[in-house]
């Protein structure tokens, strides 16, 4: 399997402009965008932020400085979700799916 068709770049070091170049330019594929960019990155990267804030809200943080943080992850999962929607060939109930998924990460 080549690189680009799975979504993982054989050049150590790359670019993180690549990475999400790779997703904009509609290179990779919806089925990596939804599992591994969408539902594992991007809720782990959620979940890290929810860890974050809530040790901020624990130890008296400001209000606004603990929604920015939980508000973090947001413009990640936006730009995956737009990126899933742009895919060709993604499916109806992915699209869905990216769509509850956003709605939740902003909710919890």
């Amino acid at each position: 399997m080549r690189p680009e068709a799975s979504g993982w770049e054989a050049a150590p070091g790359m670019a993180m402009g690549t990475f999400f170049t790779q997703r904009w330019q509609r290179r990779v594929g919806w089925a990596t965008l939804f599992w591994r960019d969408m539902l594992l990155l991007g809720t782990a990267l959620h979940a890290l932020s929810i860890l974050v804030m809530l040790a901020l809200l624990s130890k008296g943080a400001a209000t606004a400085v603990v929604l920015a943080v939980h508000l973090l992850s947001l413009p990640y999962g936006l730009f995956i979700v737009a990126a899933l929607w742009r895919a060709p060939h993604s499916p109806a109930p992915a699209r869905v799916v990216s769509l509850a998924w956003l709605a939740l990460t902003v909710v919890i």
